[in-house]
C-alpha cells in the first residue's frame, strides 16, 4: 500500500494590517486556532510574504500607508501562482460598495473590523 504524502505543516495565515497591536492580537488568534501566522504592516511587506511564504489565506486591512488592500487583492487573484490564496479584506467602514468591489476582485469574505473571534473561527475552519 502506498501512502500519500500529506504535510504535516500547519496553514500559514498572513494578516496585512497597519495598526501593529492589532495585528498581533489578531496572530495570537490564528496561532491559537493551530495555524501559524505572520504579520504585513504595508502592501510592500505582504507582497515579499506572500512570495516567500504561500500563506493559506490573507487577512488584508484596505487602508494601508502605501495603498489600498483592494489593489493587492487583484494582484493576488490576477496571478496564476496566487490566485488560490483566500483573502478576507477586512475594514474599519465595510460598506455595500466596498463589499461589492472586493466581492467582484475575488474576496472570499469582507469583514468589519474588530473582528469578533467566532468570525475568525469560522474563516479559519472554512480554510482547512
Amino acid at each position: 500500500m502506498v501512502e500519500m504524502n500529506v504535510s504535516s505543516d500547519p496553514p500559514h495565515v498572513l494578516i496585512v494590517d497597519d495598526n501593529l497591536d492589532a495585528s498581533e492580537v489578531l496572530a495570537m488568534l490564528v496561532e491559537a486556532e493551530g495555524f501559524t501566522a505572520a504579520t504585513a504592516h504595508t502592501l510592500g511587506e505582504a507582497r515579499e510574504q506572500i512570495v516567500a511564504q504561500r500563506p493559506r489565506m490573507v487577512l488584508l486591512d484596505v487602508n494601508l500607508p502605501d495603498g489600498n488592500g483592494l489593489n493587492l487583492l487583484a494582484e493576488i487573484k490576477d496571478d496564476q501562482q496566487t490566485a488560490g490564496i483566500g483573502v478576507v479584506i477586512l475594514s474599519g467602514m465595510a460598506d455595500d460598495r466596498l463589499k461589492q468591489e472586493a466581492h467582484l476582485l475575488g474576496a472570499a469574505a469582507v469583514i468589519a473590523k474588530p473582528l469578533d473571534h467566532e468570525q475568525l473561527t469560522a474563516l479559519l475552519d472554512a480554510a482547512r
